[in-house]
């Protein structure tokens, strides 16, 4: 029994080390999402109205325990909603955020009419946003892990439970940049197009625009690989800037343009190199008369130019 005890004890120390030391905080989240402060509820019978002063004390455990008694002892009361959510409020003061989001997911799906539906999908918000940000669920309560994954889903399913409202854009709008920070590029993409796609009128379109526009600029891995995204992200930029002219000039978005603009021509120019190299030079020279003719400004062009005047291994067609 004690070789057991041991063994044990080591698995959770060495789990401990090892999902503590994951992930990290996420910065943008970290400042473009503020915490969504609980509802405070005061139209109570007594026996709740004991719960909400147990949280309004700083007691959540006590909470926890009158919350659940409450509901034990009282199915299909017109209060159960109200309930759900003290109980859900409870389990999140005590840092038990797994349980108060069942709590709350509990409430939106049996009490759709619910006066508190926007706050339980508030708070498992913020959920979410703790997670992304580096909080750990707990593994039989003491085991620390990362809850990065558990965080998507819940941002998916406020956008289910309350489809092309503003929380929902939120919500995608957080998901979008977590991949975004986490270099996934193509999700990141995909997610904000969404939002630029069925929220045009929410708060958050202008930043999804802009971040379409990044996460597509960022896909690029150099001449050696597939360019679209460098179309994709022009054309966003475009948009950003015809919407949003005062804003795209103090971001410089002309100059990422530009930046474009040298990108797209240095891979026309490793195109033409390629084909000059392996003896193509048909090829070669109208990859060279391309670029100069779409991209004349660019330090690529003048390349291509030297090529095209020197003639060599260059035959003429």
């Amino acid at each position: 029994m004690k070789v057991i005890k041991k063994g044990l004890i080591f698995i959770i120390a060495v789990l401990g080390v090892f999902f503590t030391g994951c992930g990290g905080d996420s910065t943008i989240i970290g400042q473009r999402y503020e915490a969504q402060l609980p509802v405070r509820i005061d139209d109570l019978p007594a026996a709740l109205a004991a719960v909400q002063e147990k949280l309004d004390q700083d007691q959540p455990k006590e909470a926890v325990n009158l919350a659940k008694k409450w509901i034990e002892e009282n199915e299909g009361s017109e209060f159960m909603d109200r309930a759900l959510y003290l109980k859900g409020r409870a389990l999140f003061e005590r840092k038990s955020y797994d349980k108060s989001f069942e709590a709350y997911e509990e409430l939106l799906n049996g009490y759709s009419t619910s006066s508190l539906f926007d706050a339980a999908l508030r708070q498992e918000m913020e959920i979410a946003r703790r997670y992304l940000t580096g909080t750990k669920r707990k593994l039989w309560d003491f085991i620390p892990l990362g809850a990065h994954s558990e965080a998507v889903e819940i941002l998916d399913g406020i956008v289910e439970h309350w489809p092309l409202s503003e929380l929902s854009a939120q919500a995608l709008m957080m998901q979008a940049d977590y991949y975004f920070e986490k270099n996934r590029f193509l999700e990141a993409q995909g997610t904000y197009q969404l939002i630029v796609d069925h929220y045009r009128k929410s708060s958050y379109y202008e930043a999804a625009l802009l971040g379409g526009a990044e996460a597509s600029h960022a896909q690029y891995q150099g001449p050696f690989y597939d360019s679209a995204c460098l179309m994709e992200a022009r054309f966003l930029y475009e948009q950003y800037r015809v919407l949003f002219p005062e804003k795209a000039a103090q971001l410089g978005i002309a100059q990422r343009i530009e930046q474009i603009d040298e990108q797209e021509a240095e891979k026309c120019y490793t195109i033409a190199d390629f084909y000059r190299r392996t003896d193509k030079q048909g090829a070669a020279r109208y990859y060279l008369d391309y670029l100069t003719q779409r991209w004349p400004d660019s330090i690529w062009a003048r390349q291509a130019e030297k090529l095209l005047q020197e003639g060599d291994a260059l035959v003429s067609k």
